[in-house]
């Protein structure tokens, strides 16, 4: 598969999950939004970014900001509901 195949079939992908990020969101289903989150982000690292053959370090430090970034807004939602 082309590069650009590949950046279209991200971007199909990602648009495919917002929508199921809106929809979950919306129902209340928290955990699935996180979750959902956590998809998007390996995505974006690996297709957008191009990291999948990238150096693990590399890798493993942008899909871990999506961890952090996952588990401080669980946090939050924890606290504020």
């Amino acid at each position: 598969m082309g590069g650009s195949q590949t950046l279209i079939l991200c971007w199909a992908l990602l648009v495919a999950l917002s929508v199921g990020t809106v929809l979950t969101g919306a129902s209340g289903l928290w955990l699935v939004v996180l979750v959902l989150a956590v998809v998007k982000g390996w995505v974006i690292v690996d297709g957008f970014m191009a990291l999948r053959y990238a150096p693990l370090l590399w890798r493993f430090a942008m899909l871990g900001w999506v961890g952090v970034l996952v588990v401080a807004a669980f946090g939050s939602t924890r606290l504020l509901g």
